[in-house]
């Protein structure tokens, strides 16, 4: 299963402390930004809530069969400052992962353990790990934003752990939407659920 495997790495570096059990909830979901000013583009918002717990990391592949991500050159991978989105609005929309003005998110690499070798947001494919070191992001809030030619196509998934456990969702991408469906709400699994997991 590949959630026992990206859970196991994450959880010896640190990324993810798991107890014995927990009764906690958490979502997360897309939201295509209505605000969007790029033009020719699409730009998908990803949220989670923890609902008390603290998101803790995420990991993110994205294989694109047709159109590109789109980079601003001002742009990286992590989140933009909102001091330089004054001078150049479209970073808001630009592609990259983290909190912006948060100070606290950083990326850990390819999304290995979903198949990825692409370590850049630049490609038309988007594979990659990043984590949050604060303990108090515990309720809705974004943590990335991609965005895409219209022509975009190809599969995506997506792993969210939390401080109680994660959350394991995948998808179609059509015409440069991750696709928003009902807000997945998943009972998050506590380190005996991860062993059962580990053993198939």
């Amino acid at each position: 299963m590949k959630i026992a495997s990206l859970a196991l790495p994450l959880i010896a570096a640190g990324f993810i402390a798991i107890p014995a059990s927990s009764t906690s909830a958490a979502t997360a979901h897309w939201e295509v930004d209505g605000g969007n000013i790029v033009p020719n583009t699409v730009a998908n918002a990803l949220f989670v809530d923890g609902e008390g717990d603290d998101w803790t990391g995420a990991v993110l592949r994205i294989d694109m069969t047709n159109g590109s991500a789109y980079q601003n050159s001002f742009g990286g991978d992590g989140p933009p400052s909102s001091a330089f989105i004054g001078f150049v609005p479209e970073l808001a929309f630009d592609t990259y992962v983290g909190i912006i003005d948060d100070g606290t998110a950083g990326i850990a690499g390819p999304a290995g353990d979903l198949g990825g070798g692409v370590q850049s947001l630049d490609f038309p494919e988007v594979s990659i790990t990043w984590f949050n070191t604060a303990t108090d992001n515990t309720g809705p809030i974004q943590i990335a934003n991609l965005t895409f030619s219209p022509d975009a196509q190809g599969t995506w998934e997506l792993i969210v752990a939390f401080a109680g456990g994660q959350i394991h969702q995948s998808g179609v991408m059509e015409s440069g939407v991750l696709p928003w469906p009902e807000p997945t709400t998943l009972a998050l699994m506590g380190l005996g659920g991860l062993v059962v997991l580990r053993r198939r």
